[in-house]
Parts: C-alpha cells; sequence; structure tokens
C-alpha cells in the first residue's frame, strides 16, 4: 500500500536502530553509519532547512555523487515536506542552470568545491536560488551566509529540533501520498530535459513491490556506484533500507574492481555496460592465460550452460552432470565469484538493453542478472524478471500492481501506483505521454510472451527506416557488437539512406594486446587500426553480426573513429545511453565518407 517516504524511512530506522545503513570510506577503510545515527541526521537536516525558510512543497536540488551526504540530504528534505531535485554531477554549468530555473529552487546541497564554483560561475541566471549547502569543508565562511557547510548546518539542525520538532511532525502527518515528492529529469536523448513529478505514493509502492521480489535482509549489503541522480539507484537504496540492509558507496566507477574486494557486496545494481566490461576484462584475462588453462575455462563454460540448460527444462539435474558443473565451479567460476568480492548473490541490471550472452555467462558462474525494465516516469521499475524464474532475454513480468500491454502499433503502455503525475511545467507533453485511463505510453516496442514475459526491441523513436522502408532496430545490434571485447563503443546509421553502415570505437588496450602478440609495432591509434590484423578481426567481428541478421540489417560498411562518444561532448546521457542526434551531427562529416559512391559493398573505411 502507498505511503510517505517519511513514514517507509522512519519504519526502517525503529525496525534496524544500531544495524549499519550508510558505508563510505574513510581514512583508508569503509566505516558504518547505523540506521539510528542515520535518522538523527536527517531530522536534525530537516530542522535546518526548516530554520532557514524551506517551506512545504519548495525544491531542493541536489548536486552531488554518490555518498552517504547525498541520501541523508534526500530524506531530509522528504521530511520537511520539500521536493527533491536531483541534478547528475557531470553535467555542464548551462545544463545544471536549466534545471535550477526549470524547478525554481530555492536551496542547493552540493558535494564539493568545485560544484559550488559551477554554480557560482552562472551568476544572476540563479535567480531563484537561496542557499547552497557544501559537503566539503569550506576553506573560509562566506560573509553572504548564502554559501554554507553542510557539516555545520547538521550540527545547527540538530540544536534546533526542539525549536521546530513540532513543525516537523506537523509536515510529515499532513504529506500524503499524492503529494509530489521529487523532480527527476529525464535524460534528455531527444532534446531538453523534462522533469517527471515523482510523489510519495509512486516511490513507496514501486519500493515495496520490489522488495517483495527480493529476499533481502539486514545480512545483505549494497555496493552503490550507479549515479543516485538516476532513479534506478534511487530506489534500490529504498529497498535496501526498507530490507534492512547495508548501503555502501563506491569511491568512484574507477576504483570499483577494488571497492568490490573491499565491500563484499551481497548484491549490486549495474547498468549493461559495466557488465560488459567486467566480462571483457575477465575474457582477456582468459587469453592470457596458458593453453591447458583456456581449455579449462571454455570446457568450463560448456558444462555450465548445459547445467543451466538442464536445470531449466527438467528443474533438476543428475549425475554426472552435476558433478562435472560442481568441478567446473570450484575450478573456474569460484575465482570468477572472488573477483568480485565472492559473496555476491546476484546483479540487478537495467537502464538499457543487456546481451543474453552477458546474461548467460554470469548465470553460469553463479551470478544470476536479474534483468528489469523501467524509466523515470515509472518511478522507475515496470517489469522485474523474477530471481526463481528469470528468462534471459526477457525484462520480466510486470512488478505487482503494475499492469503492461503492448498498443497495436508495437509500444508498450504501463499502468499502476508508480506511474508519475506528469511533467513539471509541460501539460502537453504530459497529454502525450499519459493517456485519459492513466496509461503511459513508455516510447519503447516490445511483445510479451503467453506466461508475460516482456521483450523490449527498440526505442520507436529509434529504429532506422532505410531509404525502401525497411526497418532496422539498431540497440541489439549495437549491443551485439559491444560485447565483443575488441570493440567499446558501436552506433548503427542509416536513417533515409540505402544501407546500413557503422561507427565503431576501438578497445585500444585488447587491440594493443593483440598487435603485441603478434609482434607489430604501431605509434598512434590511427596506426594501431591501420594494421592488418586489428582491420581483419573487425571484419571478424562485423561478418559473425550480419550472419544473424537480414539482408537489410546488415552492416555494409563502418568507420573506426579517432575517439570515443563522451558525455563531456554531450554525446552520451549519464547513464551512458548514445545521444543519436548529437553523434550525427558531431560526426557528420565521417558518415558522409561511409556513403559516398554507389557501391554499398562491405569496407573498412580507416581512422
Amino acid at each position: 500500500m502507498p505511503m510517505t517516504l517519511p513514514r517507509l524511512f522512519q519504519q526502517a530506522v525503529d525496525r534496524h536502530g544500531d544495524r549499519p545503513a550508510l558505508s563510505s570510506k574513510r581514512d583508508g577503510a569503509f566505516r558504518a553509519m547505523t540506521y539510528t545515527e542515520f535518522g538523527q541526521r536527517a531530522r536534525a537536516l530537516s530542522a535546518y532547512l526548516i530554520e532557514i525558510g524551506l517551506g512545504v512543497g519548495e525544491r531542493v536540488a541536489i548536486l552531488s555523487e554518490n555518498r552517504p551526504e547525498w541520501v541523508i540530504a534526500d530524506q531530509a528534505i522528504a521530511g520537511a515536506g520539500g521536493v527533491s531535485v536531483p541534478i547528475y554531477p557531470t553535467l555542464i554549468p548551462s545544463q545544471v542552470a536549466y534545471i535550477l530555473n526549470d524547478s525554481t529552487a530555492a536551496v542547493a546541497v552540493v558535494s564539493t568545491l568545485a560544484q559550488r564554483d559551477k554554480l557560482l560561475s552562472l551568476g544572476s541566471q540563479l535567480g531563484h536560488l537561496k542557499t547552497i549547502l557544501v559537503m566539503e569543508e569550506l576553506p573560509e565562511p562566506d560573509p553572504s551566509g548564502r554559501i554554507r557547510s553542510f557539516a555545520l548546518a547538521l550540527t545547527a539542525g540538530e540544536e534546533l529540533l526542539d525549536r521546530h520538532s513540532g513543525e516537523l511532525s506537523r509536515r510529515r502527518e499532513a504529506l500524503r501520498p499524492d503529494d509530489l515528492a521529487s523532480i527527476v529529469y529525464t535524460s534528455g536523448t531527444t532534446g531538453e530535459p523534462k522533469g517527471a513529478m515523482l510523489t510519495h505514493g509512486n516511490f513507496t509502492s514501486n519500493c515495496l513491490a520490489a522488495a517483495s521480489c527480493f529476499d533481502l535482509g539486514p545480512g545483505d549489503i549494497e555496493l552503490s556506484f550507479l549515479p543516485l541522480s538516476h532513479v534506478f539507484e534511487r530506489i534500490v537504496n529504498y529497498v535496501a533500507l526498507h530490507s534492512g540492509a547495508t548501503i555502501a558507496f563506491a569511491e568512484s566507477i574507477e576504483t570499483l574492481a577494488q571497492n568490490l574486494l573491499e565491500v563484499r557486496p551481497t548484491f549490486l545494481c549495474a547498468v549493461p555496460r559495466v557488465l560488459e566490461k567486467l566480462y571483457q576484462r575477465i575474457q582477456a584475462r582468459i587469453e592470457t592465460e596458458p593453453p591447458l588453462r583456456r581449455e579449462v575455462f571454455y570446457a568450463a563454460l560448456e558444462i555450465g550452460e548445459f547445467f543451466h540448460k538442464v536445470m531449466q527444462e527438467e528443474g533438476r539435474v543428475v549425475f554426472p552432470t552435476n558433478t562435472l558443473y560442481h568441478a567446473a565451479d570450484r575450478l573456474v567460476f569460484k575465482q570468477i565469484r572472488a573477483s568480485l568480492g565472492g559473496r555476491l548473490r546476484f546483479i540487478v541490471s537495467g537502464a538499457a538493453p543487456l546481451s543474453p550472452e552477458i546474461a548467460r555467462f554470469f548465470q553460469v558462474a553463479g551470478l544470476p542478472v536479474i534483468e528489469g525494465y523501467g524509466m523515470t516516469e515509472s518511478s522507475p521499475i515496470i517489469t522485474l524478471n523474477p530471481p526463481e524464474r528469470p528468462k534471459i532475454g526477457t525484462v520480466g513480468q510486470a512488478l505487482p500492481g503494475v499492469s503492461v500491454r503492448i498498443a497495436p502499433d508495437g509500444e508498450v503502455v504501463a499502468k499502476g501506483p508508480n506511474i508519475m503525475k506528469g511533467y513539471w511545467n509541460n501539460d502537453d507533453a504530459t497529454r502525450e505521454a499519459i493517456d485519459a485511463e492513466g496509461w503511459l505510453y513508455t516510447g519503447d516496442l516490445g511483445s510479451l510472451d503467453e506466461d508475460g514475459y516482456l521483450t523490449i526491441l527498440d526505442r520507436k523513436k529509434e529504429l532506422i527506416v532505410l531509404s525502401n522502408g525497411k526497418k532496422v532496430a539498431p540497440q541489439p545490434i549495437e549491443n551485439r557488437l559491444t560485447t565483443q571485447a575488441l570493440l567499446e563503443q558501436a552506433m548503427l546509421v542509416g536513417e533515409g539512406r540505402n544501407y546500413v553502415t557503422a561507427l565503431l570505437v576501438l578497445n585500444q588496450g585488447e587491440a594493443s594486446r593483440m598487435a603485441e602478440g603478434l609482434n607489430l609495432s604501431w605509434h598512434s591509434p590511427a596506426e594501431l587500426v591501420a594494421l592488418g590484423p586489428v582491420q581483419e578481426a573487425i571484419a571478424r567481428v562485423i561478418d559473425q553480426e550480419n550472419a544473424r541478421v537480414a539482408p537489410f540489417e546488415q552492416i555494409k560498411r563502418w568507420k573506426v573513429l579517432a575517439r570515443p562518444f563522451s558525455q563531456e561532448e554531450d554525446e552520451l546521457t549519464p547513464t551512458l545511453k548514445l545521444k543519436r542526434r548529437v553523434i550525427v551531427e558531431h560526426f557528420r562529416s565521417e558518415i558522409e565518407q561511409l556513403y559516398q559512391g554507389a557501391s554499398p559493398e562491405r569496407e573498412l573505411v580507416k581512422a
């Protein structure tokens, strides 16, 4: 049953008091804060926000990397009756200004002095912003009083609790599930971001429904590294807290491998690109092993795949397959799990489609990947694979309380207590997204099988329509290409053209290892790409993919780019989705080169 975020949080604090809630690295080691301490700090910050004049329903931005202060601020804002506005810390000043001004945020909670300076650089553009709270230690007090220390705000809030306890109680009791809790801005792959208005009931219903699907408890630990500004990681944090688990915050994505060994989590959430990189790293390491070890590894994979196939079809596995699998697990899979901390029970994947090949690999290694589907506008989970009966290649069944159907044109539509209230200051976009009966039109094309498992085919707006009218879904092809160790990124092109081409980004490390193994020399990335064996290896990857698809979907030409797609160039969203329109504009000359001449023969256009 939907409730409010403060009520859900208080239940967790009451149930799990002295158990560890939040953990982060300080002085070289991960140190935990209990649920009781977490609750006290959130309540103190709520009192401080009331003291500085935050009104019910006013917006407070959070511009920060993942850290305990992020979730303390989130709970404090909700407890004070405010509305949180998460902002990705990687956004450039103009993008931050758009969100702050559109939401008319009165307060911003920022992580570092650099983020503070980002706001200060905008000067008078931020007409509504009155106060900035900085988590990092301030070198000196701000004479104007506009910029304040987060730590000092907590201390002051403790002293203000007696004064504002009555008002805090009144605000929390007055909150209703239908009240606005957060405005979460979409990534903006096709234009300016829109602010999805998510209510307390949206979040809590989604949290409770998701929690019912997992066996989580006080002994579990999540390693949090996906941005909390994205609602996927945020709802998983709510589920973890509701279950009494511990949330450990990774230092950064660069330290993920080290933090996995230090924290030894029991579950984590990832986007497919992270899992692809882990898979590629394991594959690359195996290729450096002696021939006998490589043979053992690949034999173990075959045994594991057969074991899981029999288990899925018959529900049990008998001798000798079970004995062979236990041997393969001891020799190979146990080492893979150890490299990820050794205690992972499952991985939740979302935000983008996951290659079935990657999912099967982790399943065979004893690390089931639970793939789900959703979007910001649905708070976010719409479907989730049941951990006890997942179907690889699908995104699972509708979450309890949520309904899913396929529209006549193939679009996935959903309805339930998790569907947003609408878009902030954008009634036209709201009417376009949600019909009169409350069905959310997701913009994704999909299909439902006889058991209600949903398969996502592609984004409706991202289908490539060739000049002959044929339609190509690019994401499945791109995902398969980037599971290959040699390719880091891939984007298909062909809208309005008579054949499909591809922009490719080489995995420099893998290509370098290949060239070194053949005693070849090069002096620049361009020379590395131009090496005959590297070109041939790319051609084999393309040929392998072309053999899987219809003739009109085959890649006829491609170009290896001199640099990767990046967030800095506004070519990727914060969740690493391709901004196709931007990429096409940035690489227009390279794309035109792919379509020069009349012959669509397959060839490599050198970087």
